[in-house]
């Protein structure tokens, strides 16, 4: 695991990652993460491991405003609560029984959470969402090297100690060629070694 700094707001996914219905899987600083948004537009953040038997949430589906497991259909609301157990449908689920949730905030076309998090998400140039890069070098080294490039607002995102996720918004609009500059440091970063 990498330590990940307290009081940091952390891009993990785009808007546009997250599909009706499907939970998106991601990882930041070691934490494995579940990404979704319920039916009534709220974008939830859980760690990926279901309180039950530890089965990734990644692989359930969303149903209505609930994420469901996909090993024993066990549903879990927006608080986290349990929600309902199939195999006990008229028992009154404890309170105690519930996904670990983090905080989340959209700003920019991104989805950002972290430890803690303290103040506003990060305040970025409007533009488009570029697709996510990962670039195999730690986040401070990725970071140092964003700072040159013109046309695009990076974004890191330290999936462990050594592997570096890459979002930008394309202020110029032209996605196209911010994948090309993310592809082509990725390419002078990971040779570097």
């Amino acid at each position: 695991m990498t330590n990940l700094a307290t009081g940091v707001w952390y891009a993990i996914a785009a808007d546009h990652d997250l599909v009706d219905g499907h939970v998106y899987r991601t990882v930041l600083g070691g934490h494995e993460l579940a990404v979704w948004r319920a039916q009534s537009g709220t974008v939830q953040v859980w760690d990926d491991r279901c309180p039950h038997r530890g089965v990734r949430f990644s692989l359930g589906e969303v149903v209505g405003d609930d994420l469901r497991c996909q090993y024993h259909a066990w549903r879990f609301g927006p608080t986290g609560a349990c929600t309902f157990i199939p195999a006990q449908p008229q028992m009154k689920v404890p309170g105690t029984i519930r996904a670990r949730t983090w905080p989340v905030a959209q700003s920019g076309g991104l989805v950002w959470t972290g430890i803690d998090p303290a103040g506003p998400v990060p305040d970025l140039p409007p533009g488009t969402v570029a697709r996510a890069i990962p670039i195999a070098r730690p986040a401070a080294e990725v970071a140092a090297a964003l700072v040159a490039l013109e046309g695009l607002a990076p974004v890191v995102q330290p999936l462990d100690a050594g592997t570096t996720m890459v979002r930008a918004i394309a202020t110029d609009g032209d996605v196209p060629r911010a994948d090309r500059v993310l592809v082509a440091l990725r390419r002078r970063l990971e040779s570097a070694v």
